[in-house]
């Protein structure tokens, strides 16, 4: 008889915040899936201090490349949100808290582990033998990554095209404070996650970019005209003193619903052509005050 053997990763190519490098073991079959990804339950192994902690290891669908360099534009992504969540954190939550009964969390970005696979889900004959090694899903050294299994209710604040959840304050405000704080040069969207008696923590952001340097979900000057031309702002960004110049000038863009991710090939040549050259119709760009 054949017992199941779990997919099984090389140790993270870059540190965990605790400093230690993680590899993980995760179920042949995703739980969930993206347009471009599967995300499947696995544990951590290790010499940290998160050793046995549940984790999600996400990897790319057969028609999209499966290299480490295609897996560091969202590396650089989720380092980046983070950068102006810590910023954001120390310089704007004071502010909002100010408020009389109000208290607001700080948000958290967690930061992908990058690694290697090591084997894939196969049956063992006599307990030893490999036999029947599944590569349907998961393919013999492909790059995957490796995150913390997020325990709660899974919300979308926003997404990087123009939804957003207008019960979520301070997710939209933190996506229109990027933009401003930065010169109108880069924006933190497509907010995803859990909330916990603490904080928010979020996963898998995008960031527009003026170079388009973050990967298919960085659609350029088009994407931050999208969602500025959506967003309804809101008490806390007038608290922290944000434009729109978007949506001031009643510009019409057309509205989008649709909570998925959008990536760049999804843009019309016209919206392409101008993201790549940096074409933007209704706002100029500033020197970064935090970038």
């Amino acid at each position: 008889m054949g017992s199941d053997y779990s997919h099984e990763t090389y140790y993270s190519r870059n540190r965990d915040r605790d400093g230690t490098t993680y590899k993980a073991t995760f179920e042949s079959q995703p739980f969930n899936q993206g347009a471009n990804r599967y995300a499947f339950k696995g544990i951590l192994d290790g010499k940290g201090p998160r050793k046995g902690n549940a984790c999600v290891t996400k990897v790319f669908k057969k028609e999209f490349a499966k290299n480490f360099d295609q897996w560091v534009p969202d590396l650089a992504a989720s380092e980046k949100s983070l950068k102006f969540a810590e910023k954001f954190n120390s310089d704007c939550i004071p502010i909002l808290n100010k408020t009389k009964n109000e208290k607001y969390k700080e948000i958290d970005f967690l930061i992908p582990l990058i690694s290697k696979m090591y084997d894939v889900s196969h049956y063992k004959l006599f307990g030893f033998i490999p036999i029947n090694r599944d590569e349907s899903l998961v393919r013999l050294e492909e790059y995957v990554t490796i995150e913390p299994f997020l325990e709660g209710k899974y919300k979308k604040f926003n997404s990087n095209g123009g939804y957003e959840d207008s019960y979520h304050d301070l997710m939209l405000a933190f996506s229109h404070w990027t933009w401003s704080i930065s010169g109108h040069q880069f924006m933190v969207c497509d907010l995803q996650g859990i909330e916990t008696k603490r904080k928010y923590v979020l996963t898998d952001p995008a960031v527009h970019s003026l170079e388009q340097i973050y990967g298919m979900t960085d659609l350029g000057v088009v994407g931050m005209e999208l969602v500025l031309a959506n967003h309804n702002c809101n008490r806390l960004c007038r608290k922290l003193g944000l434009e729109n110049p978007v949506a001031d000038e009643g510009v019409l863009i057309p509205r989008t619903n649709v909570r998925s991710t959008m990536y760049s090939f999804q843009l019309s040549k016209e919206e392409q052509l101008r993201a790549l050259k940096k074409e933007n119709k209704y706002f100029e760009i500033l020197p970064a005050v935090f970038e």
